[in-house]
């Protein structure tokens, strides 16, 4: 489809998903305008001070994102990595996606990998034949069934689901797999590991999200001429019949465009809805239905003669990963976390550090630790999106009701879940809305 001329957009939001949004209309030709407000923070893991996401090679549109907005000049190189489990027994297995064509990757990656015992391999291999062959097919009501549920009615074992799944879909989803929707954990499945050995690889990225990300994006936006205002103060909308009529700054000026982009958190842009709109509309009226996971965190500093990037995901323990990423020569920063965790939100602080420091020292003994260096505690009330069964047909899709807003935010229905990934798809849809691209 042609693109159609140019528009004037203004969007609410200046984090990453609304950098994006804007990067890519810019790019366009649209006239774009950014409102920021110290308290509009994207969440789930993309704010500027969020470390770099490790990334799958399936994350298309970030990697398209990256690439286009990086520098000549690295400081440091980003990494391949392998996906690790911490098995009972005490020791770490990884999972590595074999460099073979076609379905040999992934049945030859399967039968490599020694996380799962051989009966579990053997159950899940002949499944997923099946589905291959067209033999079988996948449940129709799966988006109505726990993902536990479904991975015992294909034979895999508890000690399966306890010390690969369960790491494995919080990891992906920060949902446990007795209230992640069946659907959203075969989805991540199928497109992460069941297609190019490309886009199973994991890839550490130095740096934070506003080192990669948010800072590159406002140094190429400067040079389009896209004016990012602060505000002080919370704007209003200004709602018409046939949709938005403007945002009221707190001055009284009213900016005014052809279209309007809410990259904001689903709260917070609930807060900025009129109560009408709430009534009126089960499309916003369902936003207060979603649900977020909290993160608890307990970082240190330590010395690594050999620094390289891990992450390890854990079962049967207080946190649920440790992620390992060097930040200088023979330095490295230990992350441990857990989502939807009450029981260490919980804690206060010295008893986290201590509890951080004994599982550290179970896990990465080969790591030197300091006893006498403080550790830092992060908690973030915002970090995962609950997906329990049935909470995808809540998330909403760019196109509001209103026909010249869009709503964009890792949140959003984007067949992902709330990562970098679909923040980045939500806002290349709306981009394609406002151009006239977008699939019909």
């Amino acid at each position: 489809m042609t693109v159609q001329a140019p528009h004037t957009v203004l969007i609410l939001g200046a984090g990453l998903t609304g950098l994006a949004a804007a990067y890519f209309l810019s790019r366009q030709g649209h006239r774009v305008t950014l409102l920021d407000y110290p308290a509009w923070q994207d969440g789930y893991n993309t704010d500027a001070t969020d470390a770099a996401p490790i990334l799958f090679g399936r994350h298309r549109e970030t990697w398209r994102l990256l690439r286009a907005i990086e520098s000549d000049i690295a400081s440091q190189p980003d990494r391949t990595i392998p996906l690790e489990f911490w098995l009972p027994e005490g020791r770490a297995t990884a999972y590595r996606s074999i460099h073979l064509p076609g379905a040999l990757q992934w049945m030859t990656s399967l039968f490599s990998f020694r996380g799962l015992a051989w009966h579990d391999r053997w159950k899940l291999f002949s499944h997923l034949e099946q589905i291959w062959e067209q033999a079988q097919t996948l449940p129709a009501d799966l988006d109505n069934r726990i993902a536990d549920e479904w991975l015992t009615s294909i034979g895999q074992s508890r000690g399966a689901r306890e010390h690969i799944w369960n790491p494995l879909g919080r990891w992906l989803t920060g949902n446990a797999l007795r209230r992640l929707s069946a659907a959203i954990f075969v989805r991540q499945l199928s497109t992460l590991f069941l297609g190019r050995t490309i886009d199973a690889r994991l890839t550490y990225l130095h740096g934070s999200v506003g080192d990669r990300f948010i800072n590159p994006l406002k140094q190429t936006l400067a040079r389009h001429d896209t004016q990012i205002l602060p505000q002080t103060e919370v704007p209003d909308f200004r709602i018409r019949p046939d949709g938005v009529g403007g945002v009221r700054l707190h001055d009284g000026t009213v900016l005014h465009a052809q279209w309007y982009v809410a990259a904001l958190p689903h709260r917070t842009l609930l807060a900025l809805l009129p109560e009408g709109l709430l009534t009126r509309y089960a499309y916003f009226a369902q936003l207060g239905e979603l649900e977020t996971l909290p993160e608890i965190a307990v970082r240190f500093t330590c010395r690594a003669m050999s620094p390289s990037p891990r992450l390890l995901l854990l079962a049967e323990q207080p946190f649920q990963q440790l992620t390992i990423a060097p930040i200088g020569p023979n330095e490295v920063s230990c992350r441990l976390s857990a989502i939807g965790n009450p029981a260490l939100m919980e804690l206060d602080d010295e008893l986290l550090l201590d509890l951080g420091r004994t599982e550290f020292r179970l896990l990465a003994p080969d790591i030197e630790q300091d006893e006498r260096l403080s550790g830092k505690i992060d908690r973030n009330n915002q970090a995962a999106l609950l997906l329990k069964p049935g909470a995808s047909l809540r998330r909403p899709i760019q196109q509001s009701p209103l026909k010249n807003l869009l709503i964009s935010g890792a949140w959003t229905d984007t067949g992902w879940p709330a990562n970098i990934e679909s923040a980045i798809v939500s806002a290349t849809r709306c981009a394609e809305i406002i151009s006239g691209q977008a699939a019909h």
